[in-house]
């Protein structure tokens, strides 16, 4: 029109009119080109897994599946469905919510269980903002129409080979969450639950965990030891580390700490947490009284009238003479009392003038508690 006009007329604004005379025209606009394509305007990153995820329906094989991707990590989830109401649809979104939390936003299309107001309230309820894309223009949720696309060639994959559909599409989940996304360089598995998921390549790798279990068992194989346990309200005999305290003492188990740790109780208000290697089991042949012992001894030295005044015994039994008897050398130093090496419980030295009897005595007591 505007070659044909210029070819026999002209004025200033003749091709601006001629436009305008096409505009209003009803048969030019119904047969005119579509604009050209707008400027490519991507969906803002999320900085958090779960964060926004989208949504659409993928029909293959005669089963329906929801699809549903988040955008931070690119996790896919297809679920099947057996109805494509609102109530199933809800029911299949808490299911995957219960799972993986409530996202942000959430992005469909305009479909019918999307649009329907259960579906609005749901979100609402749920404090999820419900977002649509342009009708009749799927490229405005482009993530999920990525994700319906990777599942359907996984689909027919398995469908072209005679495989199991649900096993198919198992495997290839299992194997797509697990390598590294062409965007974000990062696994799926990783952004979204910080592991990769384990499968049967990993088992080519060293399982750290059972290798230090090996050599722990071999430890413990190689080292010589005595299983000891030891039950509350159980009478032993524990390692005394006071400084004015003997070797040993006297306690109750009160409490089991840990494996082979317990808490001994002295009766007297004081507790001590003691290792199995610290603790003896108190029999009735190791915890032969000592008081037994000195009032045998105490018996004998009043049956005999104390009958030898200068003569003093040892733990052991060694018989020392008493400087201070007449028989001795007054300038010479008194022998020193031979102490034992294991002395299991404290030993109070027999008074003067005991006699053969009350040493042994003493000896079966020192015997009976090694």
């Amino acid at each position: 029109m505007k070659a044909l006009s210029r070819s026999y007329v002209y004025w200033a604004s003749l091709d601006r009119n001629i436009e305008e005379v096409c505009r209003s025209c009803a048969a030019c606009r119904a047969v005119r080109d579509a604009p050209p394509r707008a400027q490519l305007h991507p969906w803002e990153f999320p900085l958090h897994p779960w964060q926004r995820v989208h949504a659409d329906f993928a029909d293959c094989g005669g089963v329906r599946y929801l699809v549903i991707v988040d955008a931070h990590s690119k996790w896919i989830e297809a679920l099947p469905m057996r109805g494509t109401n609102a109530a199933a649809t809800i029911n299949v979104f808490r299911s995957t919510f219960a799972r993986f939390g409530l996202p942000s936003q959430l992005v469909t299309d305009n479909g019918p269980p999307f649009s329907s107001q259960e579906f609005k309230f749901y979100c609402e309820k749920n404090c999820i903002k419900h977002t649509t894309s342009a009708p009749y223009r799927p490229q405005g949720n482009g993530a999920a129409e990525n994700a319906v696309k990777t599942i359907k060639k996984a689909i027919k994959r398995a469908m072209y080979e005679g495989d199991d559909v649900n096993v198919a599409l198992s495997k290839f989940l299992l194997q797509y969450r697990n390598c590294e996304h062409a965007t974000t360089r990062v696994s799926p598995a990783v952004a979204l639950q910080g592991r990769r998921l384990r499968s049967r390549l990993d088992a080519l790798r060293p399982d750290v965990a059972a290798a230090v279990r090996a050599k722990q068992e071999r430890q413990v194989a190689r080292t010589p030891g005595t299983d000891r346990e030891f039950h509350v309200g159980d009478a032993v005999i524990a390692r005394d580390y006071s400084a004015r305290g003997d070797k040993w003492t006297e306690a109750t188990v009160v409490k089991k700490t840990g494996p082979i740790s317990y808490k001994v109780s002295l009766g007297n208000g004081v507790e001590w947490r003691r290792h199995a290697d610290q603790i003896i089991p108190a029999s009735s042949k190791n915890r032969f009284s000592l008081s037994r012992v000195s009032d045998v001894v105490a018996a004998d030295a009043a049956s005999s009238g104390a009958a030898c005044p200068g003569v003093e015994s040892g733990a052991d039994g060694e018989v020392f003479e008493d400087a201070s008897s007449g028989g001795a050398d007054t300038e010479d130093p008194p022998p020193q009392r031979v102490q034992p090496e294991r002395l299991p419980l404290p030993v109070s030295p027999p008074p003067q003038g005991a006699s053969a009897r009350a040493l042994r005595a003493i000896n079966r007591a020192k015997k009976a508690a090694m």
